[in-house]
């Protein structure tokens, strides 16, 4: 399996790379590196940072979802950005999965293989669920302040 690691931060590509020593991974550092890549190489999955200087991940997202060529791409998010409207929006922009760092090299492993193994009519229906999820925490949180 080929995985494209996207995130501005050296230190976590390195490290998701080291965890996934069972795939090949590509790397880039930022969001227009990280569509230039995909143009050129054949890859089976993305970890996207959200929190990138420039273009951040949700802009990368919208791109990918909106090219022909790449819009049944699984794209897992993989930040630090853990409030429930950053889920919204993910899921709403397009992500398969929503992983906040930390984060456990099994659950990273698990997350890839059953996005990456979902067809992307399972992986629309599986969006619209943990938008529709996302969306309630996020009025529970908003709510109650939570």
């Amino acid at each position: 399996m080929r995985v494209l690691v996207v995130d501005d931060e050296y230190d976590i590509r390195y490290l998701v790379q080291a965890a996934l020593e069972h795939c090949e991974v590509l790397t880039a550092a930022d969001g227009p590196s990280a569509l230039a890549l995909l143009r050129h190489a054949k890859v089976d999955a993305v970890l996207l940072d959200v929190m990138m200087p420039g273009m951040d991940g949700f802009s990368v997202l919208r791109r990918i979802r909106a090219d022909a060529q790449l819009r049944d791409l699984p794209v897992i998010m993989l930040t630090a950005k853990t409030g429930e409207h950053d889920h919204v929006q993910a899921f709403g922009d397009g992500a398969d999965a929503y992983l906040t760092k930390p984060f456990g090299v099994d659950e990273l492993d698990d997350t890839i293989a059953l996005v990456a193994t979902r067809t992307p009519s399972e992986r629309t229906k599986v969006r619209a669920e943990e938008l529709n999820r996302a969306q309630l925490l996020a009025q529970i949180e908003y709510t109650f302040g939570v």
